[in-house]
């Protein structure tokens, strides 16, 4: 099945459309920053009544990790992302457009 280089949404350890996915996303576009869940809140369109649980959730899991009072990716997690989206850019650069 082809994919989409620019867009790695995809491979992200949730199902996508999800509550869960939706954080996730909004989190690893930002890997460098951490946000409190009121900010995420309003950056996504996850309801209110269960924003506080998905993001229990995906904490519990080690893909998000609290810092004080916010939320960020894990960094292994965002490390990941990040070579994985430039591994893509790579053979997309190196082989498709010759």
């Amino acid at each position: 099945m082809p994919i989409k280089l620019d867009s790695n949404d995809e491979f992200l350890p949730v199902t996508p459309g999800t509550n869960a996915h939706e954080l996730l996303a909004v989190l690893l576009e930002h890997p460098e920053m951490g946000f409190t869940p009121k900010e995420l809140a309003e950056m996504t369109d996850v309801p209110p009544s269960s924003f506080h649980k998905t993001l229990a959730l995906i904490r519990e899991t080690g893909l998000v990790r609290p810092v004080d009072s916010y939320c960020t990716a894990a960094e292994d997690f965002a490390a990941y992302r990040i070579a994985d989206g430039v591994s893509f850019q790579c053979i997309d650069s190196g082989y498709c457009h010759s």
